[in-house]
């Protein structure tokens, strides 16, 4: 593909990268259990400038109504689960998939770190986590399955009680910005052609 198409396709492509929420995803600090989980949480850009975030839901199910919900996504999966084990996505004010219970009290550092208090259960599989400072610690992981890839037992309730884990919620770069960068480099990429060229 020519550079001025890949450079118009990117730019077409900015409106849908511009309305990317703010990203934020678990880094393990330690080698405790549960190993090798993966938690990621996406809050609209409005919530993070707010610099806190509130939100507490019982008895979620499927086509429960979360008008305006900052929370954007939360995927949550741990080794040996196939899919998200949690996978929250509320879009048009309507709760995806998930069943069960969501507690979040969080605030945003202007440092790209959360802090707070999370609490995601879809009725089979739970998380509870709380922080000091930005280390967050896994108070509590459990599924009806077992997580033995993730050091926690081999069936509900579990015969390992699976916490201890700590590490931190960082903000990744967003879309947005890796796409105005892409931008930036193709068009040094195409300069230095043109350059070479004559």
């Amino acid at each position: 593909m020519k550079p001025k198409r890949i450079a118009a396709a990117a730019l077409l492509s900015l409106p849908v990268l511009c309305n990317a929420g703010v990203i934020y995803e678990w880094r393990a600090l330690n080698n405790e259990v549960p190993h090798g989980i993966s938690l990621r949480l996406e809050f609209a850009h409005g919530a993070v400038r707010s610099g806190a975030f509130n939100m507490s839901f019982e008895n979620i199910v499927p086509g429960t109504r979360i008008p305006g919900s900052a929370l954007l996504a939360l995927h949550y999966s741990f080794p040996g689960e196939p899919v998200p084990a949690i996978d929250f996505r509320p879009r048009n004010g309507l709760v995806g998939t998930m069943t069960g219970y969501l507690t979040m009290n969080l605030s945003f550092d202007p440092g790209g770190f959360l802090s707070g208090y999370i609490y995601a259960n879809d009725s089979e599989h739970h998380i509870e986590m709380r922080s000091q400072g930005h280390v967050f610690t896994v108070l509590d992981a459990n599924s009806d399955a077992g997580m033995p890839q993730a050091g926690c037992g081999t069936g509900f309730p579990g015969d390992v009680k699976c916490e201890g884990a700590m590490g931190h919620f960082r903000q990744v770069p967003e879309p947005a910005s890796l796409g105005l960068l892409g931008i930036g480099l193709l068009g040094a990429y195409a300069s230095r052609r043109r350059k070479a060229n004559s």
